[in-house]
Order: structure tokens, then sequence, then C-alpha cells
């Protein structure tokens, strides 16, 4: 092999690692072509974005107001075109779309500490740290594929990989939008230096059978048709309009939810879109407004946008967090960790205009078809396309199931 410039070929790799580029190459060669469709298994649903509220939504200030009780505080609730679905004062903009959006008010699980819970509406199991379990993102991209680019990307600092799925299959993480576009352009300006590194390695592969520096010769290719993709361009809001980029609103997850439109045009199968701010143990009414204000546009213009596109039949959005929060309001203007009612709403070309379960007149009735996490991933496996009734294979060698005893919610599909 002639190594030309072997400082500038680890420097390229460091460059990727650091807009999380690396760990994703490490599957591409194996993801091309891959992908679990047999055609057995028919989805309604191609692609999905999930927006992600970090710290656990109120469910009374946003989806389940409880206006006039003990529980219901100072906001109050906004009437649908959707008979019995009515909003929060908070998502008011949002109560003009309700023939959108499909309301899951009965989900519950007892797991109220924050990286339990995440584990848990992740994946759908609770956490065993012997036993990692694929989220939700994993299953989708091993169940369509990809050719080129990730099939799951994450938006945020948190993120739930693919256990025994294996990296192919990982989230491809973009913790800071600014930086992480920063970087690609720096690797993009060395792309020349990166595609001759390639051409030398490719002919001493050919010539030596090296299978190592084969790997790291596959990975310089897949480094080079990525950064040529549209996948690095939609990273990319410059070359957006302003009038575009207002409408999803001035805010850092508003810029995110746009990134995340762009990204399943080029082919992205699943993205994970975070905003923190919703943990409002203290002061949680000006909270969740502030939060809904630039909740609200960038969901609206995301349906907006895929609508005009053509995505919006085969996309579903997934709005959830961790948990919910106590109906009772506490000292501090508060409201505390409440597993027992997880506010989920859903939006998509054939869910929308749907109530599915109940918390009551005060939020305190969970009697009213309950659903399990488990039943929610099952739901949303199966919307999917993912085949919730097969048993995958773990590291171990051993089967086991993608869902933990879930079942299909009834009323949604």
């Amino acid at each position: 092999m002639i190594d030309t410039g072997r400082f500038d070929r680890r420097q390229l790799f460091r460059t990727a690692s650091a807009a999380g580029i690396s760990t994703w190459l490490g599957g591409l060669v194996a993801r091309r072509g891959n992908g679990n469709d047999d055609g057995r298994n028919s989805s309604p649903y191609q692609r999905c974005i999930t927006l992600w509220m970090q710290g656990g939504p109120s469910q009374i200030d946003t989806f389940d107001p409880k206006p006039g009780t003990e529980t219901g505080g100072p906001m109050s609730a906004v009437a649908t075109n959707v008979p019995g679905m009515t909003l929060c004062e908070s998502l008011s903009s949002l109560a003009g779309h309700a023939q959108d959006l499909c309301l899951l008010r009965s989900v519950g699980s007892t797991q109220g500490e924050h990286e339990r819970a995440s584990h848990l509406l992740h994946t759908g199991f609770e956490r065993i740290d012997s036993f990692p379990r694929p989220s939700l993102g994993a299953f989708v991209s091993n169940r369509f594929g990809t050719q080129d680019v990730p099939g799951f990307v994450t938006l945020g600092n948190q993120a739930f990989g693919p256990a025994f799925m294996g990296t192919t299959h990982g989230p491809f993480v973009i913790s800071d939008l600014k930086s992480t576009t920063e970087t690609i352009r720096r690797v993009q300006r060395r792309s020349n230096r990166l595609e001759l590194i390639g051409e030398l390695n490719a002919r001493f592969v050919g010539r030596s059978r090296d299978t190592a520096l084969g790997r790291r010769a596959d990975q310089i290719e897949s480094l080079q048709r990525l950064l040529n993709s549209p996948f690095a361009d939609a990273l990319d809001l410059s070359a957006e309009n302003t009038l575009t980029r207002d409408r999803y609103g001035d805010s850092e997850f508003g810029r995110n939810v746009l990134v995340a439109r762009r990204l399943l045009e080029t082919g992205v199968k699943y993205v994970e879109v975070q905003m923190p701010g919703w943990d409002t143990h203290v002061g949680n009414f000006p909270a969740v407004t502030r939060l809904c204000q630039q909740l609200q546009p960038a969901w609206i213009a995301l349906m907006q946008d895929l609508k005009s596109s053509g995505l919006w039949n085969d996309t579903l959005i997934l709005w959830m967090g961790e948990f919910g929060r106590t109906p009772l309001i506490n000292g501090q203007n508060g409201r505390d960790h409440y597993p027992q009612a997880i506010p989920v709403t859903l939006a998509g070309h054939s869910v929308g205009g749907k109530v599915i379960g109940s918390t009551g007149t005060d939020g305190r009735d969970h009697s009213d078809s309950p659903s399990s996490v488990a039943d929610l991933m099952y739901t949303l496996m199966t919307m999917l396309g993912v085949d919730a009734q097969r048993d995958y294979i773990t590291d171990f060698g051993s089967p086991t199931s993608a869902t933990d005893d879930g079942k299909l919610i009834e009323g949604i599909i």
C-alpha cells in the first residue's frame, strides 16, 4: 500500500467521529440492500418522526385538559372539530388540526425515573443492563434497510442503540446541528484527498486481500458517498428559503424538525427530534406555555409540508415523553412525575380524529381502556411494518420477542 498522508486519513476519521459519522459507517456496508421486508408484513407507514418531550410532559396541560377541577390548573380547554377531543389552551393552534391527531390517553407504566422510563418508552422493555434491547428506531431501520444514508437519526443528546440489531441499525446521532454541519463541511473540503486515499487503498486490497484494510476502504467509500449525498445537504439549512424556516419557528427544536423532514426526503426512515425542558417540578404552567409556543409551529409546518410533498400518506408522527405529570399541583406551582398516565399523540393520514381511552374527570381514573407501554410498542411496530410477533436472535444466540407481551391497542388502525 502507498500510505500517502497517514495523518490525513486518521484526521478525516477523527473529524467524522466528531460528527457522529464513524460509528454508523461501521455498519453501512452490511446495510446496503439490507432490510427485513419479505413482503409478508405490509404496513400503512413507511417512515416515522418521533417528537420526544424530554423530561415528561404534562398530559393535563397539553392533550388531556381538566378545566374547572382541582387538578386542572389555570389553563382552559379548547374545543376542536372532533367530537370528544379537547386540547389545552397551550395547544390552541394545534387544535385546528385535530382531524390529523390521534390522542392516546390511557397508556401507563410503573416506571417514574427518567432514565429507566426513557428506556422503557424507546424499547418497550424495562431496562436490564446485562440485556440491552433495540429501540423502535433500530427495528424500523432493520425492517426497511437503506442505501448510503442512515436508516435511523437522532437529533438530540439522548440516544438508544440497536442492541442485538447491530451497529448497522444504530442511530446517527446529531447532538448539535450547527457543529455537525460545520464538521461535515470540513470533511467535504477534504473530499478529493479522501477519494485519493480510497483509490490507493482499494488497489492495495485487490493485490493483498487484506480484510481489515478492505473494511476501512469500504468505510472510506461509504463516507465519500454520504458526503456527496442529499443527506449531507439536508443538514444544512442555509439553502432553505426564509419563509419555510420561519414557519417552523425560530427555535432549536423548530430547526431540528425542519431537518427531520428534509432527512425523510433523502430516504431516512426514522428520525427522533428531542425537546428538553419538560421536567416541570417548578413553575409548570409558564414552562409548558413557552414550550408549546415552540412545539406548535414546528409540528403544524411539518404536517403541512408532508402533505404537500406527498410523504403524508405513509409517514407517522409520534409525540410522547417518558411519563406524564401528577394531576395534583405541588407547592411550587409544578407537577411531579406520573407514569400512570403517559400522554401519547399520533399524527398521520389514517389515524386522525380519534381519542383512545380516558383518565376521568380529574385525571386520576385509569380504568378506561388501559394500555401498557408494551401494547404501545406492539401497536407502533405493527403500524410501521415491523413484525412484532416474530422472535429475534440476541447476541447470546437465544431467541427473544420484539415486545414484552404487547398487544394491539384497539381503535387506532
